[in-house]
């Protein structure tokens, strides 16, 4: 299971890093000890917006939140602020809701260095920027700017090598618009054939397509079948127990995690990071994208079952099991990895007989996951022997 792990991460990495076909610009030395030497002034700013935003959050804070405005604009007036600190700006100032000031933030980025590389992706700055915008856009309710946006990405990376994998995640969001927003089927029944017929590339690159292509055949089953037919045809991939990397990949690629550096102990926790966690929920909203609903989710779960290692406190798997619950409970792609990870969670307090209890229904509402629920059992026998 754990070098299962490592493959997929590596090819999610790979996935979205591919720098060099999509036409990244890489600094070169000198610049990087420019860079080095401006850097101080912007790392001051970035960590006093980083405070004042904190505060803002926590008591409502007028003040603090002024101060926040102020120190926006002082960052992108220094002489040359880096790629880094554009998307530091845009997403403190989508926080402080002002989506189309943020939206103007990476809209002058992109106009200004498209082709540089954007230091929270290794990936160019027109492709990055863009997939922050379809996010804020479409959670601001302008789907047809959003639409647009993926569009325009999908022609740019029309042609390139390595363009498939971030084709993918654009029609997925496209194909969403298009069903729940624009009431056209057709046009995303079309968006989903098209990315089952992707071929997948061979090693670990391929972990990831095969995630996608399943997604998409989900998608495509549940909008042509129906909910019922669709939990009696989801097939398991491979890697289920990989997910929230590739939640936290995609999540991070559309600007829906923290760019924020740590300047905390705190804020290295998900409990401790309130910038974090007012990023999930705001765009943990079904109504608006089913897609991020279920990913935010994930990685709630996920990382509230990593609190618990963070801090000893065991308080934390029930905040995880809330979150893994719930996807559960849904329909989405998504819902049988939460039920896996819900009955680890369980397994991990001693709760066995829940715990298999879940897994039952995880198998009997889920067919296509029955190996990999067998297999997991089967983990479990194995680790109790062990143990005696």
């Amino acid at each position: 299971m754990k070098t299962g792990i490592k493959l997929i991460f590596v090819g999610l990495m790979i996935l979205i890093s591919n720098n060099i076909v999509l036409g990244m610009i890489i600094p070169s030395v000198e610049e990087e000890r420019e860079y080095v030497r401006k850097g101080q002034k912007e790392w001051e700013i970035k960590r006093a917006l980083s405070g004042k935003l904190i505060s803002w959050l926590s008591d409502a804070n007028d003040v603090a939140g002024k101060e926040c405005d102020r120190l926006v604009d002082s960052l992108l007036t220094l002489p040359e602020p880096t790629i880094e600190a554009y998307f530091v700006a845009a997403q403190a100032t989508y926080i402080r809701g002002k989506p189309q000031q943020a939206i103007s933030i990476l809209e002058d980025l992109i106009s200004k260095h498209p082709n540089k590389p954007a230091e929270v992706e290794q990936l160019p700055v027109r492709v990055v920027a863009r997939f922050w915008i379809g996010t804020i856009a479409r959670h601001s309710g302008d789907m047809t700017k959003a639409k647009s946006v993926y569009e325009t990405i999908l022609k740019y990376l029309r042609g390139r090598e390595g363009e498939n994998s971030l084709a993918m995640i654009c029609n997925l969001y496209l194909a969403e618009i298009e069903s729940k927003h624009m009431k056209r089927d057709d046009l995303a029944l079309a968006r989903f054939e098209a990315i089952q017929q992707i071929k997948t590339p061979e090693g670990q690159l391929g972990a990831g397509y095969d995630i996608y292509k399943g997604w998409a055949r989900y998608q495509h089953t549940l909008i042509s079948k129906g909910k019922a037919q669709t939990t009696q045809e989801l097939v398991a991939f491979s890697e289920i127990m990989s997910a929230p990397l590739l939640a936290g990949a995609q999540l991070k690629l559309c600007g829906i995690s923290p760019v924020f550096g740590y300047y905390s102990h705190e804020q290295m926790s998900l409990e401790g990071n309130i910038i974090a966690r007012t990023l999930f929920d705001r765009f943990r909203n079904k109504t608006i994208s089913p897609i991020d609903w279920s990913l935010v989710t994930l990685i709630y779960g996920f990382g509230y079952e990593g609190e618990v290692h963070f801090t000893q406190k065991k308080k934390y798997y029930l905040k995880a099991e809330k979150y893994y619950s719930e996807l559960f409970d849904d329909n989405s792609f998504f819902s049988p990895i939460g039920g896996t990870y819900l009955a680890q969670c369980k397994k991990a307090q001693d709760k066995t007989v829940e715990a298999e209890g879940i897994l039952e229904k995880v198998g009997a509402k889920y067919p296509g996951y029955e190996s990999a629920v067998t297999e997991l059992k089967e983990s479990w026998k194995k680790e109790g022997e062990s143990k005696k």
